[in-house]
């Protein structure tokens, strides 16, 4: 059973650093399921870190 990591976003200003972070756990995906919580506000640019994470939640 893989660990779960949870990861939030709250505004824009943080895609760039959430977008890296996800990239470099694609290496560790049979250890580790990625979850993503998002804002409203973190909404805009989403499409492109919803395709990294396993689970996207709101």
């Amino acid at each position: 059973m893989r660990k779960r990591l949870i990861i939030g976003m709250s505004g824009v200003s943080g895609a760039p650093l959430t977008i890296e972070l996800l990239k470099q756990l694609q290496q560790y995906k049979e250890i580790i399921e990625t979850h993503l919580i998002v804002t409203k506000g973190a909404e805009m640019t989403l499409e492109q870190i919803y395709a990294l994470a396993d689970e996207v939640h709101d």
